[in-house]
């Protein structure tokens, strides 16, 4: 059987509380027709979404990362400045970057390249975000306005510093309500002296 997997790590619940507090703004402040908001027990961020996966395989995924881990210390991740894909002029997805992006950009990178779970791994692009909300079909270009003044006074906002101390395997099911999320392993990383 298939399940729609993806490897994550997930900010501390006081940074979480913070984040959630400035989507409540964006969506009292800034409101926008068709936005979907990712629900507070959802916000991750994504260092691999493998998709639908031969639940067979996820032991060996997991051992996989666990030896990935290992070669990892636990690191501070500041989560900071509001983006956008494909831009700020023409958003989709409504996203919350990192500062100093290095130790995650390395520790994906090693997820990508050396968990051979990827078919083509230099193929694989990586930008470390929190998805904050999506922009729905129909309301996208029509709320241009809106966009440019959230981002004019909260596009440099600093949302706070989490450690990093894991790496979770998840299961993504869809539903009409939204994505429903289950951590099937955390993978610890090497703890700081």
């Amino acid at each position: 059987m298939l399940k729609r997997l993806f490897i994550a790590i997930d900010p501390e619940p006081a940074l979480l509380d913070t984040i959630f507090r400035l989507i409540s703004t964006i969506k009292r402040e800034y409101p926008v027709e068709g936005m979907r908001y990712t629900a507070p027990q959802n916000l991750h961020l994504t260092l691999l979404f493998l998709g639908d996966t031969d639940e067979n395989l996820i032991p060996k995924i997991g051992n996989r990362l666990d030896e990935i881990c290992q070669n990892f210390t636990e690191f501070d991740l500041e989560f900071a400045n509001l983006g956008a894909f494909p831009s700020r002029h023409n958003p989709r997805i409504l996203w919350l970057g990192v500062n100093n992006p290095e130790p995650v950009s390395v520790l994906a990178k090693a997820i990508i390249h050396d968990s051979g779970l990827v078919v083509a791994p230099e193929k694989d692009q990586f930008s470390p975000h929190l998805t904050l909300g999506r922009v729905a079909e129909n309301a996208r270009g029509v709320s241009g306005e809106v966009f440019s003044r959230l981002f004019s006074k909260l596009g440099n906002v600093k949302a706070g510093s989490t450690r990093i101390r894991e790496v979770l395997l998840y299961q993504s099911v869809l539903k009409p309500g939204g994505p429903e999320y289950t951590v099937l392993s955390r993978h610890a990383l090497k703890k700081l002296c």
